[in-house]
């Protein structure tokens, strides 16, 4: 009877809750505050002052991924110096190396490994395509689905990771879109991406059957005036319980609100957690870009050199993929805060011009946007996912080939001689994405 009193979940804020069990707790995926990807997503809800002090009191926290809305590096710095710090094993120990700054506690985990917080409370961890995880988290009994973000497109996927999870009692998921790749007269693609989020929830809920799932991970919104549009077909939580509830009759759907607390077997009543969110989705406006500074030419001409040594440098397969994909290697960027029109190509880098033809592949965003995605290994995920830009079909084409090779870089593949044969292997085999290979 003691552990059942002493047993408890709290939601933090959008993918983020504490799970404890008498004065141990286990922190995952704190957002706190702040904006992410570039400025281009805010919190839809604030975090409740009691959780931070939930947040102080935890002793182990745990990352599914490295994006900003789950590992959030100020946040970390401001928040969580000193706890014992969680995180799957990779090649590069980007994100390990990071924490090892700040705590003297870091411990990489090994795949499906249970780490044992102490004899009635574990969290394993599964890497999950190409830089993500899911965990299960066993707490006096319960086990705990968190698939957070991951994209899973398949039945076999599924089986998968139920081979890994076996009987789960809590899911948890993703329920909204979370990426920025069309344009302004393109709601109907978001709205076709909306219900496909949705169908394929119902189907993750209905193969695990779980007794209670938990949707998290998208109360956030595109928060900026060149993305605000994006936010016109995002499933609301009110919607989305109601869609999946008349599917799933036999699970019960719970929404947390930023600070609500629930011991686990309680019945628990949707309805003020679902209001304090209509609520916040109503109020929600688009912030300028005050203090955000505008990119010279000169930076940004030097950036656009630097990218081209670099992927040439690290990729000695580039003149192989530039030889059969030369039309799509080449852009103009519209940058709409100083108003410019420039373009690119591997040979000049960026180049002053003076306009677009209509026939020609563009991207209209703002300079500051232009340079992370020159500069940053995870620059062309910022842009499409916070969606701080608009461009024509062939411009996406463009933007895909000529950023892929940062990209994959980025997660330690490179596009090289010596990796042809895995590489071919990787997909003539169709290697699952599940605990995947890094």
């Amino acid at each position: 009877m003691s552990s059942i009193l002493n047993k408890k979940f709290e939601f933090i804020n959008h993918s983020s809750f504490c799970v404890s069990i008498n004065d141990l707790s286990l922190l995952v995926d704190p957002w706190i505050s702040g904006s992410v990807f570039n400025c281009s997503w805010d919190l839809l809800s604030p975090t409740n002052p009691r959780s931070i002090k939930t947040i102080d009191k935890s002793k182990y926290v745990w990352f599914s991924h490295e994006h900003p809305d789950h590992f959030n590096p100020k946040n970390i710095i401001d928040f969580l110096k000193g706890k014992t710090f969680l995180f799957q094993k990779t090649k590069d120990k980007r994100v390990v190396n990071f924490l090892k700054n700040i705590s003297s506690n870091v411990y990489e985990l090994d795949s499906n490994k249970d780490f044992h917080i102490n004899d009635k409370f574990s969290i394993s961890v599964i890497p999950f395509q190409d830089i993500d995880s899911f965990c299960l988290i066993k707490v006096d009994g319960i086990t705990i689905l968190n698939l957070n973000d991951c994209d899973i497109k398949s039945e076999d996927e599924l089986l998968k990771i139920k081979n890994y999870s076996g009987s789960i009692d809590i899911l948890m998921g993703q329920f909204s879109y979370a990426i920025g790749k069309t344009n302004k007269n393109q709601s109907h693609l978001r709205k076709i991406l909306a219900n496909e989020i949705l169908n394929n929830l119902s189907k993750t809920i209905s193969f695990f059957k779980p007794k209670y799932f938990i949707p998290f991970a998208s109360f956030c919104f595109f928060s900026r005036f060149d993305n605000f549009y994006l936010n016109d077909s995002i499933n609301n939580i009110d919607s989305t319980i109601k869609m999946l509830k008349s599917l799933n009759p036999e699970t019960k759907f719970l929404c947390f609100y930023p600070g609500d607390i629930w011991d686990f077997h309680s019945e628990w009543d949707n309805t003020l957690s679902i209001e304090k969110y209509l609520y916040d989705y109503n109020k929600i406006i688009p912030s300028n870009c005050f203090g955000e500074k505008k990119i010279d030419f000169q930076t940004l001409l030097k950036a656009s050199i630097n990218f081209i040594k670099i992927t040439k440098d690290k990729n000695n397969l580039f003149k192989f993929y530039h030889f059969f994909n030369s039309k799509f290697y080449n852009i103009y960027f519209k940058l709409t805060d100083v108003n410019i029109i420039l373009y690119f190509d591997f040979n000049n880098g960026l180049k002053k011009i003076d306009n677009i033809n209509n026939n020609n592949q563009f991207c209209e965003l703002r300079s500051n946007s232009l340079l992370q995605l020159f500069s940053s290994g995870y620059g062309y995920d910022a842009l499409t996912i916070g969606g701080r830009f608009e461009c024509d079909k062939n411009g996406m084409k463009a933007l895909n080939k000529i950023f892929k090779f940062q990209t994959k870089n980025y997660q330690n593949e490179y596009y090289k001689f010596s990796s042809i044969i895995p590489r071919l292997l990787k997909k003539l085999f169709k290697y699952s994405r599940v605990n995947s290979n890094r």
